[in-house]
């Protein structure tokens, strides 16, 4: 599964930092608005990643005239909800599952407008359940790169799990799904649209002894959310984010954060 590592050193990043450097930024109308890019259980750390949020902030600094963002990525629950009640960031783009999990500590936030993420490049998707066979046993551990509450996979995901499923999140699920697809441990696991796809696309014998249990109902992918609705350079931002996947500057940008866009909740 690709990980920010990989990306870093390819060349066209370096070249997109450069890019970022020479980037033309808005002039600054009092303190910079904070952003937050937030993934609890997503690959990359907050260093590996900045310098592509850099790249992606100085695109839109540059639409938003006076008004200038800074930002930063976070990938675990605890430093996420460090970082908003520390700096009171104006805007986020937020995973589902952090978003409907913590919604009771983010204050004022609204829901504002969906990603389109990579590779479907749509405003609704599903998760998978897979395993080594298609029924899934009481107490049976259920593993997931991200951390999911049992609340959440049962409300929004899969309702039909046992109730007394152990649901655990690790960093390492490629290496949890060949240990499930060998029989060296029982569980199922709970893939993200783009853990699925590369599952599919993976040729090694063990991948062929995982099947399918579920598809989970649609729901929305991350959200872009506005921590103050009163904040001055909203519609500015948000008009810049509804072009951005139009816009050949932002196209390639977008693609190394596995965006193709956003749009209208």
């Amino acid at each position: 599964m690709k990980t920010k590592s990989s990306i870093l050193a390819s060349t066209f990043a370096l070249a997109l930092i450069l890019l970022a450097l020479l980037w033309p930024r808005g002039t600054m109308g009092g303190r910079p608005a904070k952003m937050i890019f937030w993934y609890p259980g997503e690959a990359g750390s907050t260093e590996e990643a900045q310098p592509f949020l850099d790249i992606f902030l100085a695109y839109l600094n540059d639409k938003i005239g006076s008004y200038v963002i800074e930002g930063q990525y976070f990938n675990t629950i605890e430093d996420g909800l460090a970082y908003i009640k520390k700096r009171n960031p104006k805007v986020g783009i937020i995973s589902f599952a952090a978003w409907t999990q913590y919604r009771q500590q983010l204050g004022e936030a609204v829901d504002w407008l969906s990603t389109l993420p990579l590779p479907h490049g749509k405003p609704m998707e599903s998760y998978t359940l897979v395993g080594r066979t298609q029924k899934i046993g009481p107490n049976i551990p259920i593993f997931s790169s991200e951390p999911l509450t049992g609340p959440f996979v049962i409300e929004k995901l899969f309702p039909h799990i046992p109730a007394n499923a152990k649901l655990s999140a690790t960093r390492q699920l490629l290496f949890t799904l060949r240990r499930i697809a060998s029989g060296q441990i029982e569980g199922a696991a709970i893939l993200t649209p783009t853990e699925a796809a590369t599952l599919k696309r993976l040729t090694a014998p063990w991948a062929k002894g995982l099947v399918t249990i579920a598809q989970s109902k649609p729901v929305p992918t991350a959200r872009v959310v506005l921590f103050d609705p009163g904040w001055k350079g909203a519609p500015k931002l948000k008009a810049a984010l509804l072009l951005a996947g139009k816009d050949p500057k932002a196209r390639e940008i977008l693609v190394e954060l596995r965006l193709k866009g956003f749009a209208e909740k």
